[in-house]
């Protein structure tokens, strides 16, 4: 079968003839239905810093969802025919971070700050067959695995980062998602179903404003060197108790710590490799800054919930398997109107 790979750092990634799957005990085979791209995706093909921990060929692809196919020896729970999502991030279930509930922080699974994840150092779903095991699949009944593909990375990803600031957002607070995108938009639907913070949206591009506030941001401001200074008057001069930082680069934490707020949170997801200064003077006295990276399968389930339920907007662009080059070259150009997904059928 086809798959397209990362055949070696410093190539363009390409399609290559690889063998169709067969599932060993405990795994499972999917026949793949849709394939979420990431802007990660477009980072791994520039080379660094993945390029400087990870072996390159691999099959890429790391939100995935199908139907299962085959199943291997020993496998319960889930039968040919289901529809399934797949958590993307690989969990050895017996280190220190497995045993104590933070799975997505596995030092098993690790290759000095990355995680190994599906489509990140092994095979990913850009392929008709994917091989995994058994726990890292999730049934999802009558949702539409094309649809939901998004969920197992960018919509877990944010909804985690969410999680991460719930307990901070009381009624009278203040949250702000910098950086509309793909997982911004989840942050921003996360944040109205799960709190009751007053939701500010900053992005540099209007129409991802204007995004915003149909996906529940009270107020969506354009990203300039006048940003913080309009958070701060619509807050009152109070700042933000929460701050998810989608993008990362120099300016946005920047920003991020110009609004911060005392017991307040800076999260950062973005992987743009900007820096901030932390000290003194620099940002909210007893603010905290997390880096938040991935997600737990619980996260997934809860999210896949809230699709069954209704209650999220999923935008998705399809595109052909053979028209994964386009889709790439719209995510990198910036012409996408939702998250895009290529299909097998």
């Amino acid at each position: 079968m086809k798959a397209y790979r990362i055949v070696e750092w410093g190539r363009a990634p390409e399609f290559e003839e690889v063998t169709k799957p067969t599932p060993g005990p405990g795994e499972v085979v999917l026949r793949m239905k849709g394939a979420g791209l990431c802007r990660s995706d477009l980072d791994m093909m520039a080379g660094p810093p993945y390029s400087d921990w990870l072996s390159a060929g691999y099959t890429l692809g790391h939100e995935n969802a199908g139907i299962i196919d085959a199943c291997g020896q020993g496998v319960t729970g889930v039968r040919e025919g289901d529809a399934v999502v797949v958590h993307h991030m690989q969990v050895c279930g017996y280190c220190d971070y497995c045993l104590n509930g933070v799975e997505q922080s596995c030092t098993t699974n690790s290759r000095g700050p990355l995680p190994i994840t599906r489509g990140c150092g092994i095979d990913g779903g850009l392929a008709p067959y994917l091989v995994v095991p058994r726990k890292e699949v999730l049934s999802i009944g009558a949702l539409d695995p094309v649809k939901v593909a998004p969920l197992t990375d960018a919509g877990v990803t944010a909804y985690r980062a969410v999680k991460s600031v719930e307990e901070r957002l009381t009624a009278g607070t203040n949250a702000l998602v910098i950086g509309i995108g793909g997982l911004g938009a989840f942050g921003v639907q996360f944040l109205k179903i799960l709190s009751q913070a007053r939701i500010f949206a900053v992005d540099v591009a209007p129409a991802r404003l204007q995004h915003a506030h149909t996906r529940g941001a009270d107020h969506a401001i354009l990203s300039d060197d006048r940003a913080a200074e309009q958070i701060m008057d619509l807050t009152g001069g109070r700042g933000c108790e929460a701050i998810i930082d989608f993008v990362g680069s120099d300016a946005t934490l920047a920003l991020a710590a110009r609004v911060s707020r005392p017991q307040g949170r800076i999260v950062l997801v973005g992987m743009e490799l900007g820096t901030l200064s932390v000290g003194w003077g620099t940002m909210a006295t007893s603010c905290e800054f997390a880096i938040s990276l991935g997600s737990k399968r619980a996260d997934l389930r809860e999210v896949c919930d809230l699709a069954a339920r209704d209650l999220l907007h999923i935008d998705i662009e399809r595109f052909a398997f053979d028209e994964v080059e386009t889709a790439y070259e719209h995510l990198r150009t910036g012409k996408l109107t939702g998250r895009a997904v290529v299909t097998f059928d």
